[in-house]
């Protein structure tokens, strides 16, 4: 599950429902929330892990 560094739940902020993950209530948070904006790279890239199914930071 993606960790958000403010600690909001992603489920209650409506970013992951039963149907999967909202991309522009996610990105639209991250815009406005002060302390996600910091890791804005790093949350993109591990929410990408998430939908892709793997870690894109290990090769092969």
């Amino acid at each position: 599950m993606l960790e958000l560094l403010c600690g909001k739940d992603p489920m209650e902020l409506g970013m992951k429902t039963c149907e999967g993950w909202n991309i522009t209530v996610f990105l639209d948070h991250l815009r406005s929330c002060e302390k996600c904006s910091k890791s804005q790279e790093s949350l993109i890239n591990k929410l990408n892990s998430i939908i892709g199914g793997e870690d894109q930071s290990e090769d092969g």
